[in-house]
């Protein structure tokens, strides 16, 4: 834990798979699976274990396999034998039996102990299939049922279990996981569609083993494009087996792929803000953090024809990258549609796409096709390297495409202050709204101090102008554009702003999106093509060739013969956006 703090990568929750408990060696009658006796030799201390995570703030997870029973060796034997009248001297194992409610009384108060220990909540691990002494009674989904009830027992404490699938209304409950997943790339590119559906039975918080769990072969850069699916799923967890080469910590991969994964699994942290305020929305109005794009398009053919894409928080389309870079062009590919109406801007590369098309898209392993629609506004945690935890941030950053109208709710549970403030019971909100026409986009009120970061736009608005609380405050604010990183654009700090006030940002009328000139980008990307330069001087001559209409552009290219992966990602950047060409067809020399 402490490695990735050191590595300035954030984490939530320590998952202790079962080998907190003992698992085999001379006490151990059976086959290890269940066992509710602390592992001393790899944990010396639970309670330290937990006060030491806890200082870090990390939450706990222990696994918990219940189907055989307690057993004689355990040290919460001879408790649970009297309060269920078994004969502790004769060391009969004390069955399983979810059917009786005596047992499952005394077996939640066993879970009390050792979650006084050091456990904040359960991963419930059956796995012995629906079969109980009822008909119809699923020991699974009776345990996520009472162990779910069982933990929300303290009005301080939010329930929540971490629990594999029991079928239909199980969705109610827990966190649920799709099982122990191959690595390979074809189990990659079964889980972004399987992710999706999972919303369809109602089920929102489902998660993917990141990386693979077992069998298959070390692969750095799937595990990469695993990672950065992860980030954009409704949970996020990395399930290593017990190998010593199947370990997901981001170091433990070549320099490149661990630089990716620590900057995706940072951005998850920082998207905290807006994952917490999709959830809490969700979970009152029913709509899950994933869902397949014929939620939205059910009467769009092309709506089905792309089941792995999906709409992330109601917000952004993210279209996965489930297959190996091309070895010539070292970049990731994936056929995606864009539905009718306002344009998207790529969030990681600012490029504006026209809507209504199907399109290929292009990345390095550094980007990910994520897209906004114009109008959208996504709040952030400011930190480029947040704290452990999911603590309220001290500073918000607000990613705002313009376009189109557009809001966003900012939700915080005030028991997720930092430890140094006055904690309460309630909920803060405040709203952020942009008006196109106006060019202006207001925050009220606010709950600390923001950033603005405006996608896409190249220059500072002439007639810029910052309120607080009505006030012009233009000259304190602090502006700057900023092109080579991701999410480039015009941000605005505003450092004075203060919980409570009222911010308004006024870019002047009618803002737009600058048109994007694509010549550094296709330079960057046909300089790393791994391909004759010959090649590279005949793409780089026809796409920087001004004189050609975009007809004569297009059929040049085509006529090179060469294959989709290397003119592919020219077409991309020169089709993105209709305004590069002026109406007679020829290419227009804006650099914005």
């Amino acid at each position: 834990m402490d490695d990735f703090r050191a590595h300035n990568i954030p984490i939530s929750v320590s998952v202790v798979d079962m080998d907190w408990h003992l698992v085999s060696g001379p006490r151990v009658p059976h086959s290890g699976w269940t066992g509710y006796t602390w592992n001393k030799n790899l944990f010396p201390n639970p309670e330290k274990f937990r006060s030491d995570l806890h200082k870090r703030r990390l939450k706990i997870t222990l696994n918990d396999h219940p189907h055989n029973g307690i057993h004689s060796h355990e040290d919460v034997y001879e408790e649970m034998a009297k309060a269920l009248g078994y004969n502790a001297e004769e060391k009969r194992p004390i069955i399983f039996d979810p059917s009786n409610p005596k047992f499952m009384k005394a077996y939640l108060e066993m879970h009390h102990t050792l979650e006084k220990t050091a456990c904040d909540f359960w991963w419930i691990d059956w796995q012995q299939g629906p079969y109980s002494k009822v008909s119809g009674l699923d020991p699974l989904w009776l345990l996520n049922h009472f162990h779910y009830i069982d933990h929300g027992r303290d009005e301080n404490i939010t329930p929540l279990i971490f629990s594999r699938y029991a079928g239909p209304g199980s969705q109610r409950y827990p966190v649920g996981f799709s099982g122990d997943t191959v690595v390979s790339w074809d189990s990659l590119a079964f889980q972004p569609e399987f992710t999706a559906t999972a919303s369809n039975i109602g089920y929102g918080w489902w998660s993917h083993d990141i990386g693979g769990h077992i069998f298959g072969a070390r692969d750095d850069e799937l595990v990469t494009r695993w990672v950065q699916l992860g980030v954009f799923s409704p949970i996020f967890r990395l399930h290593s087996s017990d190998s010593k080469w199947n370990s997901k910590e981001p170091w433990m991969y070549r320099s490149e792929y661990e630089k990716v994964m620590s900057n995706f699994m940072t951005l998850r942290h920082r998207l905290v803000p807006f994952l917490y305020t999709c959830n809490v929305i969700g979970s009152v109005e029913g709509e899950p953090l994933v869902q397949p794009m014929y939620w939205w398009y059910p009467d769009a053919e092309l709506a089905y024809a792309f089941p792995n894409q999906y709409i992330f928080g109601s917000q952004l389309l993210v279209a996965p990258i489930v297959e190996p870079r091309n070895k010539t062009t070292n970049l990731g590919a994936v056929k995606a549609w864009l539905p009718p109406g306002p344009r998207f801007v790529d969030i990681f590369t600012g490029q504006l796409y026209d809507a209504d098309r199907e399109i290929t898209f292009y990345r390095g392993l550094e980007e990910y096709p994520v897209l906004a629609r114009e109008g959208t506004i996504i709040p952030m945690d400011a930190s480029r390297v947040p704290e452990n935890g999911c603590l309220n941030v001290d500073e918000l950053e607000f990613l705002v495409v313009i376009g189109n109208d557009a809001e966003a709710i900012v939700l915080e549970d005030t028991r997720d202050d930092a430890p140094d403030v006055t904690r309460g019971k309630g909920q803060r909100k405040s709203v952020a709204h942009f008006k196109q026409a106006e060019g202006k986009l207001t925050v009220e009120p606010m709950q600390c101090a923001s950033k603005f970061r405006f996608l896409s736009l190249k220059s500072v608005p002439n007639d810029l102008k910052v309120f607080c609380d009505g006030i012009d405050r233009t000259k304190e604010v602090n502006v700057t554009v900023e092109e080579a990183c991701h999410a480039p654009g015009l941000v605005i700090e505003c450092s004075f702003s203060a919980v409570g006030q009222y911010i308004v940002i006024e870019l002047g009328s009618d803002p737009q999106i600058g048109v994007m000139n694509p010549t550094s980008r296709l330079e960057r990307l046909i300089l790393d093509y791994q391909c004759a330069f010959k090649m590279k001087d005949q793409l780089w001559t026809i796409v920087t060739d001004h004189r050609k209409s975009f007809n004569a552009m297009m059929s040049s290219l085509l006529s090179l013969g060469y294959d989709a992966p290397l003119v592919g990602p020219v077409l991309e950047q020169l089709l993105a956006d209709s305004r590069l060409y002026s109406p007679s067809g020829m290419r227009t020399t804006t650099n914005k």
